[in-house]
């Protein structure tokens, strides 16, 4: 099976290939805006808003795995973009990689069947739109599978790992108190990419888009995470925070500094040095009291889950070699 792994060079898109390239029946092909080969596998340069230039990548490839990230045109524009292509290219399979963000501000113990709720802003906007593109492709073709993670953690996370770390060493982030007790829903990128390769081959029993959230059953809340995750890289004595501070910080400092990054990103200027902004969002996401339900990746991709422990340890290894990403 000749597999094009879109966004193939970022955090999911290169564990994802690592396991294609373990199996004996996939051989996958790299495609991204700056792609870099890594032990043979192709990889080639690709916009994925563009239909001609995906039409013709998709020319003798038996599946996609989508796990192209960035801002909200990249994510909707480029899902209709893929759809268009892989209609004109014989119908590939395509394992959509979404997000929990589809949820909204839903509260309580979630399965798939859960309606979604367009109310988190641009992010999860465009995936609800990219969803409805791989929707009907599938409706019409039987050809999808759509894949809802949880908080990615692991070597490499930027967003879950490196920023987390960097705000409890600089004692930014630590007790959050009961304000940040809702459930962290993690999931680590070992098994995302295990859940959308198992989705390469699966066959659903029933008609329709075969749809799977993703987090560890053992996924604890986001105060333990901190203070698991401060422990592990040594970042204590471990601080509390009011909501009230968490506040002054997310928004007084926080949207700041992700201005001056877009601004220093526009004009490619070197913003790494600059300190991680908390962006007000997270603020409601770690009161938010959401529970994703993953027996049906459990049961029906058989995916075997990391235990939340070893989760931590990996990253915990991995973030104290890292100065900066």
């Amino acid at each position: 099976m000749k597999v094009l792994v879109l966004g193939g060079s970022g955090f999911v898109g290169r564990e994802v290939v690592r396991q294609l390239q373990q199996t004996t029946w996939a051989a996958p092909m790299v495609a991204s805006r700056s792609p870099a080969a890594r032990n043979g596998v192709p990889a080639i340069v690709l916009d994925t808003r563009d239909s001609h230039a995906l039409t013709a990548a998709l020319k003798d490839v038996d599946a996609v795995v989508n796990c192209v990230a960035g801002d909200g045109a990249s994510i909707a524009q480029g899902a209709k973009s893929l759809v268009n292509a892989a209609n004109a290219a014989g119908h590939p399979k395509i394992v959509h990689m979404s997000t929990m963000s589809v949820y909204g501000r839903a509260t309580g113990v979630i399965n798939e069947g859960r309606s979604l709720q367009d109310d988190i802003g641009w992010y999860g906007h465009a995936k609800i739109d990219a969803e409805a593109q791989f929707q009907q492709y599938g409706k019409a073709r039987g050809k999808a599978v759509i894949l809802r993670p949880g908080c990615v953690v692991g070597p490499e996370s930027h967003l879950w790992v490196y920023r987390v770390g960097k705000w409890l060493q600089s004692k930014r982030i630590g007790n959050l108190g009961a304000w940040a007790d809702g459930p962290a829903n993690l999931v680590d990128v070992v098994d995302v990419a295990q859940a959308a390769v198992r989705s390469l081959k699966y066959e659903s029993p029933t008609a329709g888009v075969p749809v799977f959230n993703l987090s560890c059953p053992d996924s604890p809340r986001w105060n333990t995470y901190f203070e698991d995750f401060a422990l592990a890289i040594s970042a204590t004595p471990i601080k509390y925070h009011s909501l009230r501070r968490m506040k002054m910080d997310a928004y007084i400092v926080g949207v700041p500094l992700k201005v001056a990054e877009r601004l220093l990103g526009k004009f490619k200027i070197n913003y790494k040095n600059l300190p991680i902004g908390i962006p007000p969002s997270l603020l409601g996401l770690w009161s938010q009291q959401i529970t994703l339900d993953s027996v049906a990746a459990t049961q029906d991709l058989g995916v075997h889950w990391m235990p939340y422990a070893k989760s931590l340890t990996n990253s915990a290894k991995w973030y104290l070699t890292k100065k900066t990403i």
